[in-house]
C-alpha cells in the first residue's frame, strides 16, 4: 500500500511536469512566431519604401531624358554666339607679258614686274538671332596694284598699292513658312550662276579679262527663294527686288541707288539626274530702269548649263546686258550692249589634284565721242589646282588675252602667270 501511494504520487509528478513543459514550448513557439511575424512587416514595409523610392528615381530619370543633353545645351549655345570665317586670297608669284598697241604707240612688248602680294582678305561674321533670323557681315579688305592689263593701257604694276575697306555682303536672312528663305540687305543677286555662288573662287586665281565684267552683279534689296523638290528633280527658284545693277555708271548699288525704279531678276536652276550624270540648267531673266531719271531701260538675261559625270564637270553660260539710251562723250546717246559666254571643262584626278580649261569670248560697250565703241576679250585659262586642305587651294595658272577695240588701233596680247594660294576658313 505505502509502495502503491509512492508511485502513484511520482507518476503524477511526472505528468504534471511534461504538461508544465509543454505550456512553456507552446510560449516560447509563439513568442518566436510573433518576432518573426514582426520582422516579417519590417521586411514588407521597407519592400514598400524602396519601391516608392524605385518610383521616384524612375520619376527622375524620365525627367533627365526629357532634359537637353550637355552636347545640344552646348550646341544650342554655341548656336547664338557670332561665327566668325574668312577668306585669304594672295598670290606667291605672278607676270604678265605682252604686245600693246594704243594711238601712242604700235606692237609695244611689254611686261609687268614678276611679284608676290595680297589680292583680297574677306571676314565673315554670321549670328543667329534667334531660331528664325540670322544676320551675316562680310567686310572685305582689298589690294589694288592695276596689274590685270586692259585694252587702252600699258602693261605694269602700280608701285603703290591702294587698300581699300569695302562692305562685300551684308543682309539678314529669315526663315519663313512654306520652306521660303528672304534675304534683306546687299549681296550677290543670282544673274551669273557661277558668280553669284561664287564657285569660281575655288577655280581659279584671276577671273577671265572681260568675263568678269559682264558677269558680275552687287545689288541691295530682297531675295526670295525655295527650293521645289519634286521625285526625279529639284527647281530652286530665286526672286529679286532690286536697286538694280551698276556697269558703267560709277556707283555701287549695294549701298545707294540713281533713281526711285526698282529692278526685278529670276533665277531658275531645275536639276535632276540622268545617265549617271547631274544635270543643272540655267536660265536667269532681269528687267529695271538705270538712269537718274527712272526712264531709260535696263534688260539682262543669261542660259547655261552645269554637267557633272563622275570626275569630270562642264560648265558654261551665255549672257546679254542691254541698256537704252547710254551717254556718248560728245553728246548724245546709243543703246548699248554686253554680251558673251564661256565654257569651262574640269577633272578631278583625286581628292588632291584637279586642272580646268576655260574659254570666254565677251563684247562690252565703251563710250564714245560719237558712237559706242565694243571691245572684245578673248581669253583662255588653263588651271591646275593643288588641295592642301579641304578649304586651302594652291593654283598654278596660265591665262591668254587676245584683245581689241572696233573703232580704234587698241589692241592687247599677253600671257599671264601666276602662282596663287586661296584658303577659307
Amino acid at each position: 500500500m505505502k509502495y502503491t501511494v509512492v508511485l502513484t504520487f511520482v507518476c503524477a509528478f511526472l505528468f504534471l511536469s511534461a504538461e508544465i513543459a509543454k505550456s512553456q514550448d507552446v510560449s516560447d513557439l509563439k513568442r518566436q512566431l510573433e518576432e518573426l511575424q514582426q520582422k516579417i512587416e519590417a521586411l514588407e514595409k521597407k519592400q514598400e519604401e524602396q519601391a516608392k523610392e524605385a518610383e521616384k528615381v524612375s520619376e527622375s530619370v524620365e525627367e533627365i531624358k526629357q532634359e537637353p543633353s550637355a552636347y545640344e545645351v552646348i550646341s544650342e549655345e554655341l548656336s547664338k554666339q557670332a561665327v566668325v570665317g574668312g577668306h585669304f586670297k594672295f598670290f606667291l608669284a605672278d607676270q604678265s607679258r605682252g604686245d600693246v598697241t594704243t594711238s601712242s604707240f604700235d606692237d609695244d612688248s611689254q611686261h609687268n614686274s614678276f611679284a608676290a602680294g595680297i589680292s583680297d582678305v574677306w571676314l565673315y561674321f554670321s549670328k543667329n538671332l534667334n531660331d528664325w533670323l540670322q544676320i551675316t557681315v562680310a567686310p572685305q579688305l582689298r589690294v589694288d596694284a592695276e596689274a590685270t592689263p586692259v585694252l587702252g593701257s600699258e602693261i605694269e604694276r602700280s608701285g603703290n598699292a591702294d587698300v581699300d575697306t569695302d562692305i562685300d555682303w551684308a543682309y539678314l536672312t529669315a526663315r519663313l513658312p512654306w520652306d521660303l528663305e528672304l534675304k534683306a540687305g546687299a549681296f550677290y543677286p543670282y544673274f551669273s550662276d557661277e558668280y553669284a555662288s561664287k564657285v569660281w573662287w575655288d577655280e581659279q586665281y584671276n577671273a577671265n579679262n572681260g568675263l568678269i565684267t559682264l558677269e558680275a552683279m552687287k545689288s541691295a534689296g530682297l531675295e526670295l527663294y525655295r527650293n521645289f523638290d519634286f521625285e526625279n528633280f529639284s527647281l530652286p527658284v530665286w526672286l529679286y527686288y532690286l536697286n538694280g545693277e551698276d556697269r558703267g555708271i560709277n556707283q555701287d548699288k549695294r549701298y545707294t541707288d540713281n533713281n526711285s525704279a526698282k529692278s526685278g531678276l529670276m533665277h531658275v536652276a531645275p536639276e535632276f539626274f540622268a545617265f549617271g550624270s547631274r544635270i543643272k540648267l540655267l536660265g536667269s531673266f532681269g528687267y529695271g530702269r538705270w538712269d537718274n531719271d527712272g526712264d531709260n531701260d535696263s534688260i539682262q538675261w543669261a542660259a547655261g548649263s552645269d554637267l557633272t559625270y563622275r570626275g569630270f564637270s562642264l560648265r558654261g553660260e551665255y549672257m546679254n546686258r542691254w541698256r537704252e539710251d547710254l551717254p556718248l562723250t560728245g553728246g548724245g546717246s546709243e543703246n548699248g550692249e554686253d554680251k558673251g559666254w564661256y565654257l569651262r571643262g574640269m577633272y578631278t584626278f583625286n581628292p588632291q589634284w584637279r586642272a580646268l580649261l576655260k574659254y570666254s569670248d565677251v563684247d562690252l560697250w565703251s563710250s564714245g565721242e560719237n558712237r559706242l565703241a565694243t571691245d572684245n576679250y578673248k581669253v583662255v585659262s588653263g588651271v591646275l589646282n593643288y588641295f592642301l586642305a579641304e578649304s586651302s587651294i594652291v593654283m598654278l595658272e596660265v591665262n591668254y588675252t587676245d584683245a581689241d577695240r572696233d573703232n580704234g588701233p587698241d589692241e592687247l596680247e599677253y600671257w599671264r602667270y601666276t602662282l596663287g594660294w586661296r584658303t577659307t576658313f
